[in-house]
């Protein structure tokens, strides 16, 4: 009887070791795995009582909730149009008008009673003469409407010859 005694306890105590192993095991697993697994406790088979089946879970590990900020990006810098700047500095714009010009001579006033022009005066003298004028006339000179000056000394109708 001896040895059905040992044997029975060596039995029994790889059965214990088996069973710590796989609670180790299975310890290890539901680390690796965090599903839960469901366990269902076996009916004795001599018992009458009824057991129900039970739910064990895997330790689980709860974190707190995260918040994440987004911070929106800078505006964008707008772009401005650069002033166009010419290469060739300009200088400031004048006006130059042409100048005037020069104010005629004045037409002297001719006296319409002689060819030529004799001036409109108080009185006209030939040049060269012994008149005194104040204005004087060179010949020959045509009379061809009233000697006023007394040019035509003779009366042919030439004066100053």
């Amino acid at each position: 009887m001896k040895p059905v005694v040992i044997t029975f306890a060596l039995v029994a105590g790889m059965i214990v070791f088996l069973f710590q192993a796989a609670l180790m095991i299975g310890g290890f697993a539901a680390a690796v795995n965090p599903t839960p697994q469901r366990a269902v406790a076996e009916r004795p088979a001599a018992s009458s009582t009824r057991v129900e089946p039970t739910t064990t879970a895997a330790p689980t590990t709860t974190l707190a909730p995260t918040t994440t900020t987004v911070v929106p990006a800078p505006p964008a810098p707008s772009v401005q149009p650069v002033p166009q700047v010419p290469l060739v500095p300009q200088l400031p714009k004048t006006t130059t008008r042409a100048p005037a010009p020069p104010p005629p001579a004045p037409a002297p006033s001719c006296d319409p009673n002689y060819s030529g022009c004799v001036p409109i005066a108080s009185d006209v003298d030939c040049a060269g003469g012994s008149g005194n004028g104040p204005a004087y006339v060179r010949g020959p000179i045509r009379v061809i409407g009233t000697d006023i000056y007394g040019l035509d000394r003779d009366g042919d109708g030439t004066a100053c010859e």
